[in-house]
C-alpha cells in the first residue's frame, strides 16, 4: 500500500512538473469523458431507468397478444397491447391465485385548480391497492386505500406527487386536507407521495381513486363497466420463487375464461368471434414501468452514445500518443533510474501510476464538464417540450461510476504501451544521449494512433454532415399549409364534467368571436386534434359501393371548425369546405384528402364528391357525404409523409344530439395575424381568463415554433452529432500535431544534414508533408469504409433519414484533410527553419 501511495505522490510531482503535458492530457480526457457523461445521463434516464419503488424487480406487467384489438395503445408496436379494460382487471384481480396482487393504472390529463393557480397536469386513476403493492409510503398525510376506491361509493380524495408539490406549490404543507378542483370536480388532497408514475414520458401531478373516473373523465358511457374499452395498465407483483412462465400459464387460463364469458355477453358487439378468442397473455418486467420514452428515443440515443464513445476513444488515443511521446523523451531519465538499481517492473509501476492519476483527474474534470454540458442541453430544450421536465434530473450514481471507471480504465489501458516502452530502455544508448528516432518500434505505434484518430474523426464528421442534411431537408419540407403569421394554443373546455356540449360549443364560439375582434387578426379556426400536436384519431372506413379487400388502411380523423382550411391556407382541389350551416341538424358531411381519393376513387376528385361512407368495417351506416377534397398535408409529423387517408368532419357535428356531455372536446386554435403573432399571446391570456376562470392557461406558440418543436429530437441529435464531430476533428488535429512536432524534434540532426547538403525549405516541408500524407490517407481509406458501414446501420434503424448527396461526403473528407494540413503547418515550418550548425552542435 505504501508503495502505491509513493508512486502516486511521485506521479503527482511529475505531472506538476510537466504542466503543459498535464493540461493537454487532462483537457483531452475531460472533453471525451464530459461528452459521455452528459449523454450517459440522458441514456440512463431513458434506457436504464428503474422505478423507485419497493423491490422493482418483482413487478411484472401484463401484455396481450391479439390481432382483434385495434384500438388499444401499444408501446411496442405490432400486436402487443399493454392496455386492458377495467372489467378484465377486476376479473383477473378477484380470481388471481398466482401473483401476490394486481393493480390497475389509467394515465390521463386534467385541469387542476388550487388556491394558487389553474394548471393542466398529468393525472393517474389508480386502484385502491396501488400504493400498497408498489411499496410506497407518504411524504405527508396518507395514500389512497381500497376503502377510497369503491365503485359508486368512492371518496373524492387525491394524492399529489412530491415533484409537483415542490415545483408548483413551494412545498407548502397547507395543501394537505385542502380542497382543489380536478376537471371541475371537488377533491381533497390527503397526501403527498414521491412517485413519478408508470409511464416514463410523463410525471403525474395527482393520483385519484379509479372509481372516481366519472367525476373527472368526460364520457357518454360507463367505462368502468365496459369490457371492450381497453385503457388500463395492469401490473402485478411476482412472488419469490415463482417463475414468469408458470405465472403466465395460470393467468392465461383466467384470461381465456374471461374472454369466453365476455363473448357470450357482448356477442352483438364482437364481429370477429373467432379472432376474439385467439389471444394470449405474457408477462414482462415492470421494473421500468411503461417505456414510452424509450420507444421514441432508443435508437437515436444509441447512435449518439456510440458517437460519444468514438470521441472518447479518440481522446484516449490522443492521451496514449502523449504518453508515448513523454516516454520517448524520458529515455535518459529512465536510464538513470535503471543505472541506480530500479528494476524494470518498478519503472513500469511508476509509469502506470502516472496514467492512473491522470485518468482520475481527467474523470473529475470530465464529470464537471459533463454536468455543465447536461444543464446546457436541458436548457436548450423548449419549455413547451415534455422532454425538458422528464429529462431534467441530477446525475445519479451510475453516471458518476461510469465516468470514474471510464477515466481510470482508459488511462490504465492506454498507459500500458508507454509503460512497456519504458521497460525496453537501452541504458548505454540512452546515457549517451541517443534517444532514437521516430522510425523505431514506438514510432509506428504513434503513426497508427494518428491514422485511427483520422478514420474515427471522418466517421463522426460524415455522420454529423448526414444528420445536418436530414435536418435541412426537414426544415424545407412544405407541410401543405402556411405556417407564417399563425399563433396556436390548445384548450379543453369540456374537461369539467358540469359542462354539457352546448356550453362547450358556446365557449369555443365566444372565444372565436373575441379573437376576431382583435386588431390585426385575419382569421381564426380550431380543430379537435389539430396540426402537428401529437394527437391522432384513426378509424376503419367503409365507402358505399367500394368492396373492402380486408387489409384497408386506417384513416386519420379530425373535427374542424368552418374556415379552418382558409385560415391555414390549404387549397381546395374540388368542392367546398365547411360552413356554419353544417350543424348537428344538417346532413353529415366530410372533406377528404388526395390519399383518400387515390385509394377509393382512382385519384378522381370529382368522382369522390357526393360519395358516401361510414366509420367502421362490415355493415355500417354510410351516411357521411363527401363535399370537398384537399391536398394531403403533414398533419401528424414532419419527418415523413403519411400513407394513411385523412378525413375531416365539422366540429359542430361531433357534439351529442341530446346536448348532454358526450366525451372530451379539446380544441387547438389557430389565429392568423397580419403582424407578429407572438405579440397576441398576452391578449389571449387575459381573454381566456375572462371567459373561463377554471380553464387551465395553455402554452402559446407560433406555428413556426410548433414545427421546430415537432422536429426538435432531430434538431438536438444533429446539434450533438455536430459537436462531437467537431471535437473529434480538433482532437485528431492535436494528435497529428503532437506526432509531427515530436518527429521533427527527433529528426533535427537528419534535417540539419539535409539542409547542409543543399536541401531547400520546400524539400524539408515536403519531407514532413509526405509523412502527413501517409498518415492521413490511411486514415481516410479506413474512415470511408467505416462511415459507409455505419450509414447502412443508421438507415436501417431510421426510416425517415434522407439520402445525402455524394458531394456532402466529399466535403466532409475535404474538411478533414484541410484541418490536418493546417495542423501540420507549424511542424513543417519549424523543420524548414532548422539551422544546420545548431542542429549538428546539439547532437
Amino acid at each position: 500500500m505504501a508503495t502505491i501511495w509513493n508512486d502516486l505522490r511521485y506521479a503527482f510531482r511529475q505531472l506538476k512538473k510537466s504542466r503543459g503535458f498535464t493540461l493537454t492530457a487532462v483537457l483531452t480526457l475531460a472533453l471525451g469523458i464530459g461528452v459521455n457523461a452528459a449523454l450517459f445521463t440522458v441514456f440512463s434516464k431513458v434506457l436504464l431507468h428503474i422505478m423507485p419503488v419497493q423491490k422493482p424487480g418483482e413487478l411484472v406487467m401484463l401484455e396481450e397478444h391479439s390481432q382483434y384489438e385495434t384500438g388499444s395503445i401499444s408501446a411496442q408496436g405490432g400486436d402487443v397491447h399493454l392496455y386492458f379494460s377495467y372489467p378484465a382487471y377486476k376479473y383477473m384481480h378477484d380470481n388471481n391465485r398466482t401473483l401476490e396482487d394486481l393493480v390497475a393504472d389509467v394515465p390521463g390529463s386534467a385541469s387542476l385548480v388550487t388556491a394558487k393557480e389553474t394548471d393542466r397536469v398529468n393525472m393517474h386513476l389508480v386502484t385502491g391497492n396501488y400504493f400498497n403493492v408498489m411499496g410506497l409510503r407518504p411524504v405527508l398525510g396518507r395514500l389512497i386505500t381500497p376503502s377510497d376506491d369503491v365503485l359508486h361509493a368512492a371518496n373524492p380524495v387525491a394524492v399529489m406527487s412530491e415533484e409537483y408539490w415542490k415545483s408548483k406549490l413551494g412545498s407548502d404543507p397547507i395543501i394537505l386536507n385542502q380542497a382543489v378542483k380536478i376537471n371541475g370536480s371537488p377533491f381533497t388532497i390527503v397526501g403527498i407521495v414521491r412517485h413519478s408514475g408508470l409511464l416514463d414520458d410523463e410525471h403525474p401531478a395527482v393520483f385519484l381513486p379509479m372509481s372516481m373516473e366519472q367525476a373527472v373523465v368526460q364520457s357518454d358511457h360507463e367505462r368502468l363497466t365496459d369490457p371492450l374499452f381497453a385503457w388500463a395498465v395492469i401490473v402485478g407483483r411476482l412472488p419469490t420463487g415463482t417463475s414468469m412462465k408458470r405465472a403466465e400459464s395460470q393467468l392465461n387460463t383466467l384470461w381465456w375464461n374471461w374472454r369466453r364469458d365476455v363473448m357470450k355477453a357482448e356477442e352483438h358487439h364482437i364481429g370477429d368471434k373467432e379472432g376474439w378468442l385467439k389471444t394470449h397473455l405474457s408477462l414482462r418486467s415492470g421494473a421500468r414501468g411503461v417505456p414510452v420514452l424509450e420507444e421514441m428515443l432508443r435508437e437515436p440515443l444509441k447512435v449518439l452514445e456510440a458517437m460519444a464513445l468514438v470521441v472518447l476513444l479518440i481522446a484516449c488515443v490522443n492521451v496514449a500518443n502523449l504518453l508515448l511521446v513523454k516516454a520517448a523523451r524520458k529515455h535518459a531519465e529512465l536510464a538513470v533510474r535503471g543505472a541506480l538499481g530500479a528494476s524494470r517492473w518498478r519503472i513500469f509501476q511508476q509509469v502506470i501510476a502516472e496514467g492512473l492519476l491522470l485518468g482520475l483527474i481527467g474523470a473529475m474534470a470530465g464529470l464537471t464538464l459533463g454536468w455543465i454540458s447536461f444543464k446546457l442541453l436541458i436548457h436548450s430544450i423548449p419549455a413547451t417540450n415534455y422532454m425538458r421536465d422528464v429529462l431534467d434530473a441530477p446525475m445519479d450514481w451510475k453516471v458518476i461510476a461510469f465516468c470514474i471507471a471510464t477515466g481510470v480504465l482508459t488511462s490504465l489501458v492506454f498507459s500500458v504501451a508507454p509503460a512497456l516502452l519504458s521497460m525496453r530502455v537501452n541504458l548505454m544508448r540512452a546515457l549517451h544521449g541517443q534517444s532514437g528516432s521516430v522510425t523505431g518500434s514506438e514510432g509506428w505505434l504513434r503513426n497508427l494512433f494518428v491514422s485511427v484518430e483520422t478514420a474515427l474523426s471522418l466517421v463522426l464528421l460524415m455522420g454529423a454532415a448526414v444528420l445536418a442534411w436530414n435536418l435541412y431537408q426537414l426544415r424545407h419540407i412544405d407541410p401543405g399549409f402556411a405556417t407564417s403569421h399563425v399563433l396556436t394554443f390548445r384548450v379543453d373546455a369540456s374537461a369539467s364534467p358540469d359542462k354539457n356540449d352546448p356550453q362547450v360549443k358556446e365557449e369555443y364560439e365566444a372565444l372565436e368571436r373575441e379573437i376576431l375582434r382583435q386588431p390585426g387578426v385575419r382569421g381564426v379556426a380550431y380543430a379537435n386534434n389539430g396540426l402537428l400536436t401529437g394527437n391522432t384519431s384513426t378509424n376503419d372506413i367503409t365507402v358505399k359501393g367500394f368492396t373492402n379487400s380486408g387489409d384497408e388502411l386506417h384513416s386519420n380523423r379530425d373535427e374542424i371548425s368552418p374556415g379552418f382550411f382558409a385560415t391555414m391556407q390549404i387549397s381546395l382541389l374540388a368542392g367546398r369546405e365547411f360552413t356554419p350551416q353544417d350543424t348537428l341538424t344538417s346532413p353529415k358531411v366530410a372533406v377528404v384528402d388526395e390519399i383518400f381519393v387515390k385509394h377509393y376513387f382512382d385519384g378522381d376528385a370529382q368522382k369522390a364528391l357526393g360519395a358516401q361512407f361510414g366509420f367502421g368495417s362490415g355493415r355500417v351506416k354510410t351516411d357521411i357525404r363527401i363535399v370537398g377534397v384537399i391536398p394531403s398535408v403533414r398533419a401528424t409529423k414532419m419527418e415523413s409523409a403519411s400513407n394513411q387517408p385523412s378525413v375531416y368532419l365539422p366540429y359542430d357535428q361531433s357534439y351529442s344530439a341530446d346536448g348532454k356531455p358526450s366525451g372530451s372536446h379539446p380544441a387547438s386554435f389557430y389565429v392568423r395575424t397580419m403582424g407578429d403573432p407572438a405579440a397576441l399571446a398576452g391578449t389571449m391570456h387575459s381573454m381566456l381568463r375572462r371567459l373561463d376562470q377554471d380553464l387551465p392557461m395553455p402554452d402559446f406558440e407560433t406555428m413556426d415554433e410548433r414545427i421546430s418543436s415537432s422536429i426538435f429530437e432531430t434538431t438536438l441529435m444533429t446539434l450533438l452529432a455536430s459537436v462531437m464531430g467537431g471535437l473529434a476533428l480538433v482532437l485528431a488535429a492535436i494528435g497529428l500535431y503532437g506526432v509531427l512536432a515530436f518527429a521533427v524534434a527527433q529528426r533535427t540532426r537528419e534535417i540539419g544534414i539535409r539542409i547542409a547538403l543543399g536541401a531547400d525549405k520546400g524539400n524539408i516541408s515536403r519531407l514532413v508533408l509526405r509523412q502527413v500524407g501517409t498518415l492521413v490517407s490511411g486514415g481516410l481509406a479506413a474512415g470511408l469504409a467505416l462511415a459507409f458501414a455505419a450509414f447502412r446501420i443508421l438507415r436501417g434503424i431510421d426510416v425517415d433519414l434522407f439520402g445525402a448527396p455524394i458531394w456532402l461526403y466529399c466535403g466532409a473528407a475535404f474538411g478533414l484533410i484541410l484541418v490536418m494540413l493546417s495542423a501540420s503547418y507549424l511542424p513543417a515550418r519549424r523543420a524548414s527553419r532548422v539551422d544546420p550548425m545548431c542542429a549538428l552542435r546539439a547532437e
